[in-house]
């Protein structure tokens, strides 16, 4: 019995597998019996909740709830649990505990320099500043009919 839950033995051996092969478990918060787990064909979130619930109980999982899924990840108490419930020799672990080798990690191409930014385009007479620009508003509309009365007035270059 699996946190006050009657479960097939195969159903439960099947959860506890995948957790022991990936060292972490994700379940939506979805409690109704036809919802099936994506990873567990014939397995509901249900069972996955439950099932993991008792081993929180017993410490041999963390568990966290973000956005209405449940995540949880090993402890080494639950590594020592699974490797004797599933048989396992000591030298099996999960995924999640393997070591990926240095010469891999440096094989991946250096990330991408980020583009130069474009220059601003060289003031031309007669052109406003953003400056200018966002200072107009602030402006009472007396001030912004004499601005643009002196642009207007202005002789041009040419």
């Amino acid at each position: 019995m699996v946190a006050g839950m009657l479960m097939p033995l195969q159903q439960l051996r099947a959860i506890y597998e995948l957790l022991f092969r990936d060292g972490v478990m994700v379940a939506k918060n979805d409690r109704r019996p036809q919802s099936q787990h994506p990873e567990l064909g014939d397995v509901t979130n249900l069972q996955v909740i439950q099932a993991l619930r008792s081993l929180k109980c017993r410490g041999f999982v963390r568990e966290s709830f973000v956005w209405k899924h449940h995540y949880w990840y090993l402890t080494d108490e639950g590594i020592r649990f699974l490797q004797q419930f599933l048989h396992l020799p000591a030298d099996i672990v999960p995924v999640s505990l393997h070591r990926v080798p240095r010469a891999t990690r440096r094989a991946a191409p250096p990330p991408a320099r980020p583009l130069p930014r474009p220059r601003p385009a060289p003031r031309v007479e007669g052109q406003w500043e953003s400056r200018e620009y966002r200072r107009i508003e602030e402006l009472t509309v007396e001030k912004v009919t004499e601005v643009k009365l002196e642009q207007k007035i202005a002789p041009r270059a040419g």
